[in-house]
């Protein structure tokens, strides 16, 4: 058996298999955060420049280059203001759950939220489809393995899949948009893929999830 093949069996068996999470355990990757908090990051999907600061909750987020997501930070659950340049967006957080904000190359906030993820036998793949397009999936970087079925504009979709290193693709009505480099998915791990528009070309970004708990 290939090396593609067995990629793809990995990743069919993964998706076949009911999810093994273990009720009342804290997300892998924000362990060192207060029992209750709630998180937050914010994405830049305005390739023209990095964005200095982001305030929310009397904290700070600085210096998101272009095409990058910052780490997550946390808070109390709440209702809070979150400030970006001159855009500023409300947004309700509740307890124990993420969100990511993105800013759009037109300067508008979109609040996502996230999936929580509680599961130290998977890993957790998020598609984030911030182009205008809707109807963009994820596959193996061949095509043949779907992992996440077709995602509307300014959604995200989620799946948990076996510890597996694989190269994937944004896909579009049969046709490779663009494609990563290969991944890692280790075990209690979250990787997010952010597919977007630069220039009118397809870009295809890929950030592990993590927490900063020193802000």
């Amino acid at each position: 058996m290939n090396l593609l093949n067995k990629i793809a069996v990995t990743l069919v068996l993964a998706m076949s298999l009911p999810a093994l999470s273990q009720a009342g355990e804290d997300a892998l990757y924000a362990a060192d955060a207060p029992d209750g908090a709630t998180f937050i990051r914010v994405v830049n999907a305005d390739v023209s420049g990095s964005i200095p600061r982001a305030e929310i909750g009397g904290k700070a987020i600085k210096d998101i280059e272009p095409l990058a997501a910052s780490a997550y930070i946390h808070l109390p659950a709440g209702t809070y203001q979150l400030e970006v340049g001159e855009q500023a967006a409300p947004i309700t957080m509740a307890k124990d759950r993420f969100y990511t904000a993105v800013v759009l190359d037109s300067g508008e906030l979109e609040i996502l939220t996230d999936q929580t993820f509680k599961n130290p036998r998977k890993a957790l793949v998020s598609f984030y489809n911030l182009t205008d397009d809707g109807g963009i999936s994820l596959k193996t970087a061949d095509g043949k393995v779907a992992v996440i079925d077709p995602v509307a504009s300014l959604s995200v979709g989620n799946r948990e899949i076996n510890a597996v290193k694989v190269a994937l693709a944004a896909f579009e009505s049969g046709q490779a948009l663009a494609t990563s480099s290969p991944v890692s998915l280790q075990r209690g791990t979250v990787f997010s893929f952010f597919i977007l528009d630069v220039g009118g070309s397809p870009r295809l970004v890929v950030a592990e999830n993590r927490v900063d708990t020193s802000v």
